[in-house]
């Protein structure tokens, strides 16, 4: 179970204070105010937020970092261009203190490029500004490259006169 992000213990802080609240017969409570006896559930699917023990909602979708943001890549869009790049309906991951969640109404579009040296990411509220900000990433990286062979381009066209 991935740990909240938004829990102020350790590992060993939260197991202490769990043994010790479920002897005193404490609940915990899930997203929808119903509660459980920490007695009836494994001391992973909880954490202690706000000063109460919450059930961890389950998330078992894959992230995709993009450039520091959490993503869960929803459908490929159907989209060809000459750049190759890829685009993707993609959705915020959110945290709150019941875990992880991301819906529908938060969406992102999320460009990919692959190369032999990796994958690119870029995202943007639409297929332009994703493709514009994966454009600058790349170019960004392989800058030398790219003036390497417009400076060849250029002399190879020019007549050198002696």
């Amino acid at each position: 179970m991935i740990r909240n992000k938004l829990s102020k213990q350790s590992d060993a802080e939260r197991r202490v204070a769990y043994d010790r609240d479920r002897l005193m017969q404490k609940k915990a409570f899930f997203r929808d105010g119903m509660s459980i006896f920490l007695d009836n559930i494994a001391v992973d699917r909880v954490e202690f937020i706000g000063g109460l023990w919450r059930v961890q909602d389950r998330f078992d979708h894959p992230i995709q970092v993009v450039r520091d943001r959490e993503y869960v890549l929803g459908e490929k869009l159907n989209r060809i261009e000459s750049n190759r790049f890829e685009y993707y309906r993609a959705m915020r991951v959110c945290n709150n203190c019941y875990g992880l969640s991301c819906g529908p109404e938060i969406y992102d579009i999320v460009a990919k490029y692959e190369t032999d040296n990796g994958t690119y990411w870029a995202y943007g509220d639409t297929i332009e500004q994703a493709r514009a900000f994966l454009g600058i990433r790349l170019y960004d990286k392989y800058m030398d490259v790219i003036h390497t062979a417009e400076c060849q381009k250029k002399f190879a066209k020019q007549k050198i006169n002696f």
